[in-house]
């Protein structure tokens, strides 16, 4: 049975909100890496500190596949809503223990080691949210619009992107460097268990998808969804996955690795990273819903296509704006990172749902996200830092970000030939994906 479009806001709603608490949570850490990096490294110098809280930061990236496949499993045998009420507590937990670890000053070398087993939470957590999100949002939508109501999803994790940077740069803004380091940085990481429980409240009102619903009606829920989607789907798994490098990887190299890179590689004021990465993620929030809604007038992976052929371009002279420092370039270099990754993000969600049936959906999803943030987006941080301290080079990042653009632009290609086949030679009826490509 469709979905009313009159509970189609509930459940945009529910699954912004709980997205929103679900990245907050995650990217809290990256925005204040080089303050926990002297908190829980003080004895290092120079970048050694910096690394290896990155480091710690692309370990919880290592569980994702895991978390996926798991919550993927999860998803299309128990629901889409019960997975997402599930994994939004748990990564609250976890970041909120954060926010109470002891620091290296007080327990030693124990301090690092309870952040990586806290952050390998958080990492098995965020395995299982995109997944649930982007299948409820795309089974619920109006066929005409699964693009613009898809975007609702990378909107989210942007907004929540942004919350954290505003939060960050409030708190460093005002706080003296003593406080910041000694209480302050534990503010942010503390306020995620009352946003988790009000995204848990939120999640556990809404219906379940109607494609789910119509599944267990019907007895046709896939007995091994993972099984099912590596011998049926595993072509589109690593297309896919390529696909999407330019988002997930590029988010990380850009607008989010500007606290990082403004202190710890330029050394300037960590305030000053934040506020360029709060302008740009809130414009790219903007950029996204656009990409999503011409997403529905256009193919998705054209649009896409074009949002990582702009970004491959403008990587090595935004880089070269945010390194001459005026406000005028670094806004300039912000808004041009911006409007590329809303490109590219926009649409993803129902261009990935479109590559599967609804029985496997949660699961192709969760695994196609997962393995690109393990294995391109989670250490793009560490691998930029390094590549600045091994060369000397502050571009480094730049052409680290045209790389990846490359990776993206073959696997947008082979969703984009896969697609137009698939048009061309339908498969018989039975066969056919539960939501079958509409775009040519």
């Amino acid at each position: 049975m469709p979905t009313s479009p009159s509970s189609r806001p509930r459940i945009v709603a529910a699954a912004v909100a709980g997205n929103f608490v679900e990245w907050y949570d995650f990217a809290i850490y990256g925005y204040f890496s080089a303050v926990l990096a002297k908190v829980f490294f003080p004895e290092s110098e120079g970048f050694v500190g910096l690394l290896a809280t990155l480091a710690i930061f692309a370990a919880a990236f290592v569980l994702r596949p895991v978390g996926a496949l798991v919550f993927g499993h999860l998803g299309d045998r128990h629901g889409r809503r019960w997975v997402l009420s599930v994994v939004i507590l748990m990564m609250a937990v976890a970041t909120a223990l954060i926010g109470v670890l002891p620091t290296y000053d007080q327990i030693g070398a124990l301090a690092p080691i309870a952040l990586t087993v806290l952050r390998l939470v958080q990492g098995f957590s965020a395995g299982g949210e995109f997944g649930g999100a982007a299948s409820l949002l795309f089974e619920s939508a109006d066929r005409r619009r699964r693009g613009l109501m898809g975007s609702a999803q990378p909107a989210s994790i942007v907004a929540a992107l942004a919350v954290s940077a505003g939060l960050g740069t409030a708190l460093t803004s005002a706080m003296s460097e003593e406080f910041l380091h000694g209480f302050g940085w534990r503010i942010p990481f503390l306020l995620s268990l009352p946003l988790g429980l009000a995204g848990w409240y939120i999640r556990r009102r809404i219906d379940e998808s109607p494609a789910f619903t119509e599944l267990q009606a019907t007895g046709t829920l896939e007995e091994a969804p993972i099984k099912e989607v590596f011998r049926s789907s595993w072509r589109m798994i690593i297309a896919g996955t390529a696909a999407i490098v330019s988002w997930t990887a590029g988010g990380y190299v850009t607008l989010q690795f500007l606290p990082t890179f403004f202190e710890g590689v330029l050394k300037r004021p960590i305030s000053q990273g934040l506020t360029a990465s709060l302008v740009g993620l809130s414009a790219y929030a903007l950029f996204v819903v656009l990409g999503g809604w011409l997403s529905d007038k256009f193919a998705r992976w054209k649009v896409m296509l074009a949002g990582a052929v702009l970004l491959a371009v403008v990587a090595v002279p935004g880089y070269q704006l945010l390194i001459a420092g005026s406000t005028v370039a670094i806004g300039a270099a912000v808004l041009l990172f911006a409007a590329s990754l809303g490109l590219v993000a926009g649409p993803t969600p129902a261009l990935l749902a479109e590559l599967a049936p609804g029985s496997v959906r949660t699961s192709f999803l969760s695994i196609v996200y997962a393995v690109a943030n393990a294995a391109f987006g989670g250490v793009a941080p560490y691998i930029v830092v390094a590549l600045v301290s091994s060369t000397g080079s502050l571009l480094a990042p730049a052409y680290y970000l045209v790389v990846l653009q490359v990776v993206a632009i073959a696997g947008l290609v082979a969703v984009g030939i896969h697609q137009r086949n698939r048009a061309r030679n339908p498969e018989p009826r039975a066969a056919r994906p539960a939501s079958p490509v509409h775009h040519d």
